[in-house]
């Protein structure tokens, strides 16, 4: 079958099976250039329909993950658009009201301003939705309207029959992603989602049966299981972005004292706490926002983060250890927003009853478009067709054409380009040269993998302030991460169980190699290391500038982080590696076949 999946929310996706094996993923917003874009990905889908050579036609399906659309997110473009001060607004003016007040408020008419009818599929269409909508934000009347006019869109981009389209439960989606992307497989296998919100659950814990589908065992409502919520809430009252920046929370954790922590801690305990496999609370908020603002009042900022990350901890050991021995599991396979959470992952994997574990590459929403095709194939007893995810390799190639026009353009603008070989770009690495790499396929998700990275030799902890203040602009207490030859492993993290992370979804403890080799590259704080463990199968030219790194310097590693400026996408060209590279500190820029530097560099023996 070939099938195209859509999620339609933060990070709108498309992905492509062709002839039941995943081919393509790429999120809206490496084309569009706006973070988190949440508008229709257009131009996610010509170029996922366009590499698998097919048109609409040739699709036997169009699954969208998720039952429950929210119009207002898509219309207003929550994700992409709003400011912190509009966030602090959606609190003050409609939740506030609404929740503790008792007041009939309409998120639209307070929001209006924020409407943006100059996106896809034109201002004409938009009116003609809003003229038959209410201005009821919770109306389901809304819904059924805004699905139509979703469906209509699709429908008339891909030249389809709208029977074609179909929706699959948002949880669903997550739980056959987790299974299905990893290697892991069996019936002793216990499938978790968790997340903020999905089609009124935020958590469920699913199994397979004898012929290998996954049959769901266990779920919880949005309204008992706030883990999610609480974190993107703490992130807004630490004035941070929400459904954003809960990554910074999640790093600034480790630095607060113990005594600001427990402070903080405490106060969480006393909402929430995990029973069996079930959530209760020992005081239910009214909501979250307004609730835990008064409560934290007098804490520390940094105990707010190290409190709710150690209460994020014990509450995901708790589930998973109850779960496990619930169900007579030892495999354990997760996604969702909260398996980004890579620190309680760290931990997760030391459960005792846990002998294999397999956390699935950015688990995101972004990763819906993915699981919806997996999860329409394992619906339609396509198991023995199934195949894990090789690789997240998944989004455009580098053009050789753009290529040659970047080197034109570098050469005019006085820079200095160089034949392209691992040797001499491992050599500038090692003495301490920061490195742009925008080669092959681009990588699916949130994590820099190799091929859109910014790469520097780890061993230099000054280069951690040089990539922060003359590139990212990045905020001072957020740790690195590390690309590790899967080879070396061993010699720079803790793993006693073997637990294979390519995808940079686990912790780990650092050796003192690690610590010592690659300290610019872990966490400053509790030295611990997020790594992407890379091998020739997954990226062979990767693997193989590693090596050269290797061979020259005796450390197996490198610093790697996302190839972007800070509030913007991960480049996606070319053409933004280069404008990247104008713009920022970085010393040289690797695209295929070719180096780019602004100094020159004269060749030597040692570096050839």
């Amino acid at each position: 079958m070939n099938i195209l999946g859509l999620s339609l929310g933060i990070l709108s996706t498309a992905s492509l099976f062709k002839e039941d094996k995943l081919i393509s993923c790429v999120s809206q917003e490496r084309f569009s250039r706006v973070k988190n874009d949440e508008s229709l990905p257009v131009d996610a889908i010509n170029y996922v329909m366009k590499d698998g050579r097919l048109d609409g036609n040739d699709l036997d399906a169009v699954i969208i993950a998720g039952n429950m659309l929210n119009l207002s997110t898509h219309l207003m473009k929550k994700y992409s658009s709003w400011s912190l001060n509009d966030h602090f607004d959606i609190m003050n003016f409609y939740w506030k009201p609404k929740l503790l007040e008792k007041k009939e408020v309409s998120f639209n008419e307070i929001f209006k301003h924020k409407i943006d009818k100059n996106q896809f599929p034109g201002q004409e269409k938009w009116d003609e939705l809003l003229s038959k909508i209410s201005s009821n934000y919770s109306d389901p009347a809304n819904e059924l309207i805004y699905k139509d006019f979703l469906h209509g869109a699709i429908s008339n981009f891909l030249k389809i029959d709208k029977e074609k389209i179909i929706h699959i439960d948002h949880h669903e989606c997550h739980a056959a992603y987790a299974y299905w992307s990893t290697p892991i497989r069996g019936k002793d296998t216990l499938i978790l989602t968790a997340d903020a919100f999905g089609d009124g659950l935020s958590t469920t814990i699913s199994k397979t049966d004898d012929s290998g589908k996954i049959f769901r065992v266990s779920s919880v409502e949005a309204n008992d299981f706030q883990l999610g919520r609480i974190y993107r809430s703490i992130t807004l009252l630490l004035a941070m972005m929400p459904d954003s920046h809960e990554f910074k929370v999640m790093g600034l954790a480790p630095y607060a004292k113990n005594r600001a922590v427990d402070i903080a801690y405490n106060i969480f305990k006393e909402g929430m706490y995990v029973d069996g496999i079930d959530f209760k609370y020992k005081e239910r908020p009214s909501d979250l926002f307004f609730y835990y603002k008064k409560k934290l009042q007098s804490c520390r900022f940094d105990g707010i983060a190290g409190g709710l990350q150690k209460y994020t901890e014990e509450i995901m050991l708790q589930y998973i250890s109850n779960a496990m021995r619930k169900y007579k599991t030892n495999k354990f396979v997760y996604s969702g927003g909260i398996s980004m959470n890579v620190k309680a992952n760290m931990l997760i994997k030391d459960i005792p009853e846990i002998k294999e574990m397999f956390v699935a590459p950015s688990g995101g929403d972004e990763s819906l478009a993915i699981g919806a095709c997996y999860a329409y194939l394992d619906s339609n007893n396509c198991q023995n067709k199934i195949k894990s995810m090789d690789h997240v390799y998944l989004g455009p190639n580098i053009s050789l054409e753009e290529v040659k026009e970047c080197a034109t353009t570098a050469k005019e603008e006085g820079f200095y380009v160089y034949n392209y070989d691992d040797k001499f770009l491992a050599n500038l690495i090692a003495e301490g040269k920061v490195v742009g790499r925008c080669i092959g396929r681009g990588e699916f998700g949130a994590r820099s993998l190799g091929n859109r990275a910014i790469i520097a030799d780890a061993r230099n902890n000054k280069i951690v302030e040089v990539i922060n203040e003359k590139i990212k602009n990045r905020d001072f207490w957020m740790p690195f991460a590390p690309s590790i030859l899967f080879e070396q492993c061993d010699k720079y993290i803790i793993n006693n169980k073997n637990i294979f992370s390519p995808y940079m979804t686990v912790g780990f403890e650092s050796t003192l190699d690690g610590s010592r080799d690659l300290q610019a590259a872990m966490h400053p704080s509790d030295k611990t290391l997020r790594p992407q463990m890379v091998t020739k199968e997954m990226n062979p030219e990767y693997h193989r500038l590693l090596t050269a790194f290797y061979n020259i310097t005796g450390v197996g590693g490198v610093l790697n982080t996302s190839f972007n400026l800070h509030g913007f996408p991960i480049v996606n060209s070319a053409k933004d590696a280069y404008n990247v590279f104008k713009k920022s500190g970085i010393d040289i820029l690797a695209l295929e076949g070719l180096l780019v530097s602004k100094n020159f560099i004269e060749k030597t023996s040692t570096n050839l």
